[in-house]
């Protein structure tokens, strides 16, 4: 006879077991028991041997536990039963493993177990749990409960020297306490795949010494919040992948020594939710702990703001593909203060129906942002640290970016200075020096000076943009003759060419002399430099004057002359200060 579920009856261990009808291997059935039924007196039985008891008909339709009104007296148990045995109100069969096996069973009344040492394992799978099952600060082999139908389960403090199976079994309890779970200690798995809950699941303050699976649950607690794991611990790794979450998911404190799985989830049906003074939030993960990666991949959906302030992610941090949608104009993700050691990947079509906040973030490995909706938010990355920004160029960026003190080390691809314009130009809230400044060193750092220069003259442009009508004048002016001081050499090119054109000039229309006695020989370079260049006298403005539109052409130039000799000089002075010869191209 083997002790596997499913593969002996009652009937099997009956026949090993004594002939007495109420009575078990160690005498009779305790006084303080009701009269055993039938299906109760198999189970008895089996107990001592650990064999499983199926109460099924074959028909599975009938055999869903939704359907257990319809199921005859012969498929009921007591919970008081149940609760004897597992308490130790019969001795198991020396060389055997006793346990409470049962499979498609109605359970009526609740299954109370407070306290208690339980040293066998308890399996109800595909059984109909009427009332609550209650194990508050119990001590307990491994609980089986998969394919069943319960009432409220409540185990705040309990202790699971194994694992707890809740796959697809349906929780219809109190909606205020569905699956109270807090502070329990659970030594391996919480496999709770396909679980669908009417209620909140409470795992506050947790410890899971494996895994927690939550893959592909219905979890429904509209309004308010319907999964809580603040300050769990999980051992391995949390799976709540594909799952539907109607309600808040809340996270905050918690940690996993492995990766945290949440692609494909939908989060909806927050309400007004409050947590923290704030409103709006799907997804509450503030100093949220993975040892691996954080994946919210495949289709994730959070219709409220997804907070992972201070989370911390020992691996990469991906949202390939999410969708973000924020409400009371909060950010859609709000990631101030993260930790992302290897990648964070905001691709594949990702969209954040607002702002994507990354306040003092440091991101170990790439900036993805390749893929990224072009439609998307914001994106904010004030005083952010990052150590390649990936982007496919500036068209990838949002329209709105805010890159104050944001720092990096890279940029993938490399492209010109001129082409990353583009992404400064999106600075929202108007000009900040930080972001021309940071990227003219990166483009410097890497031996290019005329991106860099190209970088800072578009910094002052943008400076001078919002100035006084005269300030503007003079910044235009400025940048059109040496580049804001950037390109001292472009007003020495122009001063030749007024020079060269003045000469000219006054070559073909020759000055009258002042003093027709004196012998004075007359030179049109000379007596262009006497009047354009301010520093040099050769006499030759003393000695001839001229007439007309010669006139105002000759007024006009030593203020043409002092203008550039200033803006010479100034730019000169920058480039200096900025490193040399190197900067005066």
């Amino acid at each position: 006879m083997t002790n596997e579920p499913g593969a002996s009856t009652a009937s099997t261990a009956a026949s090993s077991g004594p002939s007495a009808e109420n009575e078990s291997p160690d005498g009779e059935i305790p006084s303080w028991l009701p009269e055993l039924t039938r299906a109760e007196r198999r189970l008895w039985e089996a107990f001592p041997y650990g064999a499983t008891v199926e109460y099924l008909s074959g028909d599975p339709e009938l055999d869903d536990p939704a359907q257990a009104d319809e199921w005859s007296d012969d498929r009921t148990i007591r919970a008081a039963v149940i609760a004897a045995l597992a308490l130790g109100a019969c001795k198991p069969v020396p060389g055997r493993t006793a346990g409470v096996r049962i499979i498609g069973a109605r359970i009526v009344g609740q299954i109370d177990l407070r306290h208690g040492q339980i040293d066998v394992p308890l399996t109800l799978r595909h059984c109909r749990i009427e009332d609550t099952m209650r194990l508050d600060e119990a001590v307990t082999k491994s609980i089986d409960l998969t394919g069943s139908q319960t009432g409220r389960i409540m185990a705040e403090g309990a202790h699971v020297r194994g694992s707890l199976k809740l796959n697809d079994v349906r929780v219809c309890g109190d909606p205020d306490f569905a699956l109270h779970l807090d502070e329990i200690t659970i030594d391996t798995d919480l496999a709770a795949r396909a679980l669908h809950c009417d209620g909140p699941v409470c795992l506050i303050g947790a410890r899971i010494g494996a895994v927690l699976d939550l893959v592909r649950s219905k979890l429904h607690h509209p309004g308010n919040a319907a999964v809580s794991l603040g300050g769990a611990h999980i051992g391995r790794s949390l799976l709540l992948g594909f799952a539907q979450i109607h309600g808040q998911l809340r996270v905050p404190g918690a940690s996993v020594d492995g990766i945290a799985l949440f692609s494909g989830t939908k989060i909806t049906d927050i309400g007004g939710v409050e947590i923290v003074g704030r409103q709006g939030v799907a997804l509450a993960g503030e100093s949220f702990t993975a040892a691996g990666d954080g994946l919210f991949e495949r289709g994730f959906h959070a219709e409220g703001q997804v907070a992972l302030i201070a989370a911390s992610f020992g691996g990469v941090l991906s949202f390939r593909g999410a969708r973000l949608e924020s409400v009371n104009n909060d950010p859609a993700l709000h990631c101030g203060g993260m930790q992302v050691a290897r990648g964070f990947y905001l691709t594949g079509g990702f969209h954040a129906k607002g702002e994507v906040r990354l306040i003092g973030s440091r991101v170990g490995g790439n900036l993805d942002l390749v893929g990224i909706a072009r439609d998307s938010g914001p994106i904010t990355l004030y005083h952010a640290a990052v150590a390649t920004i990936r982007d496919g160029g500036p068209q990838t960026w949002p329209d709105e970016v805010l890159l104050d003190g944001l720092t990096y080390n890279a940029f993938d691809p490399y492209l010109p200075g001129k082409d990353r314009l583009a992404l400064l130009r999106r600075q929202r809230d108007g000009y900040r020096a930080q972001p021309y400044e940071f990227m003219a060193a990166y483009y410097r750092a890497l031996g290019h000076e005329e991106d860099a220069r190209t970088i800072l003259i578009e910094k002052e442009r943008v400076r001078r943009t919002d100035s006084r009508r005269w300030d503007r004048f003079v910044g235009v002016m400025f940048g059109t003759l040496v580049g804001y001081g950037y390109r001292p050499m472009r007003a020495v090119f122009f001063s030749i060419l007024i020079q060269l054109a003045a000469i000219g000039f006054f070559a073909a229309d020759r000055p009258t002399q002042i003093r027709p006695d004196e012998h004075v020989v007359y030179y049109p370079a000379l007596y262009a430099a006497d009047l354009f260049v301010p520093i040099v006298h050769f006499g030759q403005a003393d000695a001839f004057q001229s007439h007309g539109f010669a006139a105002v052409v000759a007024w006009g130039l030593p203020y043409l002359g002092w203008a550039f000799g200033i803006a010479i000089v100034a730019g000169a002075s920058r480039a200096l200060a900025r490193g040399g010869s190197g900067m005066l191209g």
